[in-house]
């Protein structure tokens, strides 16, 4: 411009190109082209939680793994959270569920191997119980042939009646017994048998105790013990 004389028309031509420059500028820097801008062109630390919309992030833009242990939020993940079938047996941690974590009876018979159990002490107990009732009985009599009862050795026998020849009718009265047993009183008489059942119809009804004692094929008097059983 040099030996030309500075005029309204050569300012009023320079700002209108600064301005065209300027407006350029800015419009090329709010409207970026598509894709051109990349992971290598932010800035460490641009994309911060307040920047990201809500909603945005969804499951299909999270990386398999992604989402570690140190990065859930303590209670994040409730029972609502869990698909069903989401928590299998592989993975779960060795000694993870502890007695305090079982409900009450959820684990029911058919779930426990019964060979790995001890047995427990009340059924300890109660083998002790019948052993001991074996030995010493809750009722017991001394019957001599005519159905007499031995009183200083019984316990727990209402009565003793010889009801036929061979055949005797007796009453527990300690309870209602379950089993008896019934052993001759040697007295060299060879072959004589003796048998016990509880309760034989009208002459000897339950819970009374027949015994019978037979020499052969035919009844006969015999002396016997007797012991009964709950």
């Amino acid at each position: 411009m040099r030996g030309q004389r500075l005029n309204y028309a050569n300012v009023a031509s320079t700002l209108a190109l600064l301005v065209a420059l300027g407006a350029g500028s800015a419009f090329a820097a709010n409207q970026l082209a598509p894709r051109s801008v990349g992971e290598r062109q932010l800035r460490p630390g641009a994309v911060t939680a307040d920047k990201i919309r809500k909603n945005a992030v969804t499951a299909p833009k999270i990386k398999a793994l992604a989402v570690k242990n140190g990065k859930l939020a303590g209670g994040s993940v409730d029972a609502a959270k869990l698909a069903s079938g989401a928590v299998t047996g592989d993975k779960l941690a060795n000694g993870a569920i502890g007695t305090e974590k079982v409900a009450p009876d959820a684990v029911t018979g058919e779930k426990v191997n019964e060979s790995t159990l001890g047995q427990v002490p009340s059924a300890d107990n109660a083998n002790s119980a019948a052993f001991a009732e074996s030995a010493n009985p809750a009722a017991f009599a001394k019957v001599d042939k005519k159905g007499g009862l031995d009183v200083s050795n019984s316990k727990g026998i209402g009565a003793v009646k010889e009801i036929e020849t061979g055949i005797y009718c007796i009453s527990v009265s300690a309870f209602s017994p379950r089993g008896v047993q019934v052993t001759l009183q040697f007295e060299g008489l060879g072959t004589i048998a003796a048998f016990a059942r509880i309760g034989a119809g009208a002459s000897c009804p339950s819970p009374q105790v027949e015994v019978q004692t037979w020499n052969g094929g035919t009844k006969v008097e015999a002396p016997f013990f007797l012991a009964a059983y709950r």
